[in-house]
């Protein structure tokens, strides 16, 4: 305590900062630190939202190029996954760069293996990406044009609800899906790519208390799935 006072008393004598000033000057800081801890932290939710929206661009335009050689229908596998179209792409060299398929934040596993061994290594796990599928058959190119051919992984391990493609929605319904611990953007919303070449981030909503992305809005669903159209589960 003596110590103290000393090193006060010189403090004062020398010109500096006494205890309290010291206290002020603290508050000020930490106030300071966290009005910009928002905007920061905002900024980098909203760059990852970026990067997710170009990645998607990227994997839509590869899919365009497989349909373009395959009559006009996107690659599809009856009762497989994500990792199916993947390696589909992969396999075609429609994609050269298995990092493509992965997104930081989920459950995912980047692909760490030399990407020539990709066609046949790449494992649902490695994905973020869940996909349309028509039992086998591939969602058409031509199919209505608010139609979502992928989105960032939603629902692993249970969590989350994958939309629900195809007639059985019917026609002006909306179709939804519920992001989970697994979709790598969070309970925020998605990255969709859709049949008309778009790639948005969809934002979620609370409904009932649940984060819930519209990913096709009511006015725009023109029934124009397939009736057998399914979804091939990712692994993020």
């Amino acid at each position: 305590m003596l110590k103290l006072r000393l090193l006060l008393r010189t403090a004062r004598k020398s010109g500096g900062f006494t205890l309290v000033e010291l206290l002020v000057v603290i508050g000020i800081i930490a106030i300071l630190a966290g009005v910009a801890l928002g905007p920061i932290a905002n900024g980098i939710k909203k760059a990852k939202q970026s990067s997710a929206m170009q990645g998607a661009h990227a994997l839509g335009l590869a899919m365009y190029s497989y349909a373009n050689d395959n009559n006009q229908l996107f690659p599809d596998k009856s009762g497989g996954t994500a990792a199916d179209v993947a390696i589909a792409l992969l396999g075609g060299s429609y994609v050269t760069d298995p990092s493509i398929f992965f997104i930081s934040g989920g459950t995912a596993t980047k692909y760490t293996l030399a990407a020539t061994s990709a066609a046949t290594s790449l494992l649902q796990t490695n994905m973020s990406w869940d996909f349309g599928g028509n039992a086998g058959n591939g969602l058409s190119s031509v199919n209505y044009q608010y139609l979502p051919i992928f989105w960032s992984t939603v629902a692993p391990a249970g969590s989350g609800t994958e939309p629900t493609l195809g007639s059985a929605n019917g026609v002006n319904t909306p179709v939804t899906a519920l992001p989970g611990t697994g979709n790598p953007l969070g309970t925020a919303g998605m990255a969709v790519f859709y049949i008309n070449n778009s790639s948005v981030f969809v934002s979620s909503t609370l409904v009932g208390g649940v984060a819930t992305c519209t990913i096709i809005k009511s006015s725009d669903n023109q029934g124009g799935a397939p009736s057998t159209a399914t979804v091939l589960t990712g692994g993020g």
